[in-house]
């Protein structure tokens, strides 16, 4: 009798255990899953657009025009108009800047937001910039259109030339042709640091 007694008192025990260990795993998917919600809402190329906008619309293609001057020209897959904010969201993004000497730099992204008002705007994903020889990489932009300026505070890779420049944070003026890195720059020339800044 005492063994009995004993072996479901074990039982009891290997079921509340086997019960607390179903919670906590369960608790810890679901607060994992809120955690991370932030990137349910990321689209990715083919990701279809949901229809919470003002204006979906599939093929966007915008030039900025001032005295009769192109500045940019914008064009993305899909788009989503939100007139409360001024904004647009944009998906698959290929922009070319136009500089005064006649040159273009092309710019890529998965996705960007442009403010209607301002014209500023915030690329995301895979950012890849290329003028002439030179392609620079990053995680994200931004182009203020007033000042005609391109920054970031993520890290960069510019390559080109058999060169490779590695830092934090670049500004790009648009209509002085001045780049800037600004921190913990490394400079490599065929696989070897060549300097460090920084």
């Amino acid at each position: 009798m005492k063994e009995s007694v004993f072996k479901q008192k074990r039982m009891l025990k290997l079921w509340r255990l086997s019960l607390g260990v179903i919670t906590v795993l369960l608790i810890s998917v679901l607060a994992y899953g809120w955690w991370d919600s932030s990137r349910w809402e990321i689209p990715d190329r083919g990701a279809k657009i949901k229809l919470d906008a003002d204006m979906v619309i599939k093929g966007v293609d915008y030039t900025e025009v001032r005295k009769g001057e192109r500045l940019w020209e914008l064009h993305a897959k899909q788009g989503r108009y939100y007139s409360k904010r001024n904004q647009t969201l944009l998906g698959d993004v290929k922009v070319v800047v136009y500089l005064k000497n006649g040159k273009k730099v092309y710019i890529t992204c998965d996705r960007a937001v442009m403010d209607v008002k301002t014209k500023d705007i915030d690329l995301f994903g895979r950012v890849t910039l290329t003028s002439g020889p030179y392609t620079l990489t990053t995680d994200s932009l931004h182009y203020h259109d007033n000042k005609r300026v391109i920054k970031t505070r993520d890290r960069v890779i510019m390559t080109g030339n058999g060169m490779v420049l590695k830092g934090h944070g670049l500004s790009f003026d648009i209509e002085k042709r001045k780049l800037r890195i600004d921190s913990t720059v490394d400079c490599l020339l065929g696989g070897n640091i060549l300097a460090r800044f920084g």
